[in-house]
């Protein structure tokens, strides 16, 4: 087992198909296929199955895809390290964050990186935060940018911003007309929230549940900017972020409201594993992130 062959075997792995993962290579078809032969011969297990005209992992070769994944980036780390060097920052690095913090927080914190540092191979990959912070801990991404939450000992979790959030609805709808909104007004109408594994979603049921009161879910969305879009169809009420309904307050298509009785805020951060060499293009993100603190 090479290299190469973990290369070709990941590559015709995440596209199902020999001839587009050759294409994608820059290789033959049929030297794609008698590296992925070779591999099965010497593993003694035969690592797809063929249906329709897709390949799919057998349960041995998913067994391999999680471990050659592990194995080359390890060897991605060790050429950053090398590069790393140098005088000049470059390399790759592999950022994980979710919809929200992506189209809300990290914008100008990227724009600013990419500048500064070009000859990175930056790659954003964009998950909800339960999902990311998975990742970083089976060292599939560099770092995480996240809802912060328990981690495990082995990683570290540094906060960055305050993410307060409100009662979210559309405009014209009765709970504008009130002075104050508590959450026991919120509870005669349908909300659209986040799954009940998120960590948002705890911090929502906690509030409810502190009062005695129990939501009325008519959904449950994975993503902040489809709960908005929602919302904004007239479709039920949430709780919202308010750094994600700024500009459609702002036009007036959406409405907001503080919720006197309770106070929600989450904490973005960032997550990485303890021990793990840090690249010079991560720990050059990181001294950024710094500078955006709270901002």
């Amino acid at each position: 087992m090479n290299f190469y062959q973990l290369s070709y075997f990941k590559k015709v792995s995440e596209t199902g198909s020999v001839s587009r993962a050759a294409e994608e290579l820059l290789l033959t078809q049929p030297a794609v296929s008698k590296q992925i032969r070779s591999l099965e011969d010497e593993l003694g297990e035969r690592l797809f199955d063929r249906i329709g005209k897709k390949l799919f992992l057998t349960k041995a070769g998913a067994l391999l895809y999680s471990h050659a994944e592990k194995i080359l980036r390890g060897v991605q780390e060790a050429k950053t390290a090398i590069k790393g060097m140098s005088l000049e920052c470059a390399g790759e690095l592999i950022i994980g964050t979710s919809d929200h913090i992506s189209i809300h927080r990290l914008p100008t914190v990227l724009k600013s990186y990419i500048t500064a540092f070009p000859k990175v191979d930056l790659k954003l990959r964009c998950h909800r935060s339960e999902t990311t912070l998975e990742m970083v801990n089976k060292n599939l991404i560099d770092l995480g940018v996240i809802t912060l939450q328990k981690v495990p000992h082995h990683m570290i979790s540094n906060p960055i911003w305050s993410d307060p959030m409100s009662v979210v609805f559309p405009n014209k709808h009765p709970l504008g007309f009130l002075k104050v909104v508590r959450l026991r007004d919120t509870i005669q109408y349908g909300m659209i929230l986040p799954d009940a594994v998120t960590e948002t979603r705890k911090l929502i049921d906690d509030a409810y549940r502190s009062r005695r009161l129990h939501a009325n879910v008519t959904m449950e969305v994975a993503y902040i900017e489809t709960i908005k879009s929602l919302v904004k169809s007239g479709l039920g009420i949430s709780i919202l972020p308010d750094k994600a309904v700024e500009a459609e307050v702002k036009s007036g298509v959406l409405m907001k409201a503080k919720i006197t009785d309770a106070t929600l805020s989450r904490t973005l951060g960032v997550v990485y594993i303890k021990d793990k060499f840090l690249s010079r293009p991560a720990k050059e993100f990181l001294k950024l992130l710094g500078m955006f603190h709270d901002a």
